[in-house]
């Protein structure tokens, strides 16, 4: 059991743990009870994160991640593709990739359960479920600034695509897809990964390497740009601090599922380099326009507006947070 595992299992006295247990899974050693008053309740949210984290050293937990995201994805992807037959087009290809992020989820548990021994709630979805709302929020709020930053700059027209009913009803059904590709990624880099790394190395040493391999992850996608890729590891820094200030990884599951679902589907722009044919709203560019400013074929994530507000978002939650302030952050900024 490292350190900060046992400290945590020490402060709880044998009664609130054998009650507790009775609630909860143990985490490598520690056990959670969130009721209200309870002692877990009212840990620091960067504690109870990173006192899931397990055992195994920092470079296997990023092998383990690659791993993971390639085999899961890749093994699901050919296996919709050959059900699918021939060669689909490119928004059956879209809707399949979503689907593959199944495989994603399979995999890590598999490997959460019979290799690490540990329940996938040690990940990171021990905390507040409600907080998933916050990152809705910060997800609307860029694209909002974003659309209008366009808009305003004339860079963009958005017009109503008319979509049929049915299209509607698909798209609206589309978010339980962009959910569980969302939540796959999440749960892997900000969750496993992030949460190993940061419990061995330190809290900048967790962030920054998640963050990079969230960059790489898509610096092969259609469209990729340096601005795209500069974009996802802010993206990665962003949501990396949202979950160590939160202790869980619901907003950042709310971020991720939302954002892509509204870019995409709702608002008509590609996502990370992919077209999803039916959406809500289309966009028109006239012929002088900056794909600096828009994104171009990448999407909004490779905008110059995107790359300000993450920015700005990124330091008003660390301002919110205040790690340096935060005596349970501080004593992990590094070891």
């Amino acid at each position: 059991m490292n350190t900060d595992n046992q400290r945590f299992a020490d402060s709880v006295s044998p009664a609130e743990d054998t009650e507790s247990a009775k609630m909860s899974p143990r985490c490598d050693g520690g056990v959670f009870d969130l009721s209200p008053g309870s002692s877990r309740a009212r840990e620091r949210p960067v504690d109870r994160f990173l006192a899931g984290a397990g055992t195994l050293h920092p470079l296997l937990s990023l092998l383990t991640a690659m791993a993971i995201l390639g085999v899961g994805q890749a093994g699901f992807a050919f296996v919709f593709t050959a059900l699918v037959g021939g060669h689909p087009d490119a928004q059956t290809s879209t809707i399949l990739l979503l689907a593959s992020f199944a495989g994603v989820w399979l995999a890590l548990w598999a490997w959460m359960r019979f290799v690490e021994q540990r329940p996938m709630n040690c990940l990171g979805f021990r905390g507040h479920s409600n907080d998933v709302w916050i990152g809705v929020a910060i997800a609307v709020a860029i694209l909002v600034i974003d659309v209008v930053v366009m808009t305003t700059s004339g860079q963009v027209t958005m017009l109503w695509a008319r979509p049929s009913a049915m299209a509607v009803v698909l798209i609206v059904a589309a978010i339980l897809l962009f959910l569980v590709q969302g939540c796959a990624e999440e749960v892997v880099l900000r969750g496993h990964l992030m949460q190993t790394v940061a419990a061995r190395w330190g809290i900048i040493a967790g962030v920054s390497i998640q963050a990079v391999l969230f960059a790489v992850l898509h610096g092969a996608n259609p469209g990729v740009s340096v601005v795209a890729v500069v974009n996802i590891a802010l993206f990665g820094l962003m949501l990396g601090v949202l979950v160590l200030w939160r202790g869980s990884l619901w907003p950042a599951v709310g971020f991720h599922g939302v954002w892509n679902w509204l870019q995409g589907p709702v608002l008509g722009f590609d996502v990370s380099g992919m077209d999803f044919g039916q959406t809500i709203l289309r966009q028109t560019h006239p012929a002088a326009a900056s794909t600096l400013w828009t994104g171009g074929s990448f999407g909004a994530e490779a905008a110059l507006p995107t790359t300000v507000f993450l920015a700005v978002v990124t330091s008003l939650l660390i301002a919110a947070w205040r790690p340096w302030k935060d005596s349970g952050a501080a004593a992990h900024l590094s070891n």
